[in-house]
């Protein structure tokens, strides 16, 4: 068989599937924009509905009342109001003052802290300097021999020689 005949009707069979499945690919999509379609023109009508239905915003309104006594137990509940809402304010701001001073505290706990361990490393390696000191310096071996006649001398006297 002709290899090339062959590679050309598979990939006409390959090219037929594909256009078969971009026409079902284009008419899901077409189901699905007239679906959408459907859809927002139910929305429309809905809004369109609830703007029809809707009572009527209320501006806002005073209310008068009948006598005195009630006048006179609103403002004493409003000052009532007032003085909590300055307590409130007061303690919060007091708050905020304690938690800037706790703050600073801490700041200065830290920069102590980091004082006191860089004096601790100081005093760590002066005190190797003074033990370094304290010890003896290391005699420097003499060399028992400086020859081979020497070192034979030195390994039978038993290295006792001056």
């Amino acid at each position: 068989m002709n290899p090339t005949h062959t590679q050309g009707s598979t990939e006409v069979s390959h090219l037929e599937k594909l256009r078969t499945q971009l026409s079902t690919d284009m008419e899901a999509m077409h189901e699905k924009e007239a679906s959408l379609k459907e859809y927002e023109q139910r929305l429309r009508l809905l809004i369109e509905h609830s703007q029809q239905t809707r009572p009527p915003e209320s501006t806002n309104q005073h209310y008068r009342f009948s006598n005195s006594a009630d006048r006179g137990n609103i403002d004493a509940a409003w000052e009532k109001y007032d003085r909590a809402h300055a307590l409130l304010e007061a303690a919060r701001r007091g708050l905020s003052d304690d938690r800037m001073a706790l703050k600073e505290r801490e700041d200065q706990l830290m920069i102590r802290e980091q004082e006191v361990s860089r004096r601790e490393a100081w005093v760590k390696v002066r005190e190797q300097e003074l033990a370094a000191k304290a010890m003896p310096a290391p005699v420097p071996a003499r060399a028992r021999a400086t020859g081979p006649f020497a070192a034979a001398r030195n390994l039978l006297s038993g290295g006792k020689s001056a």
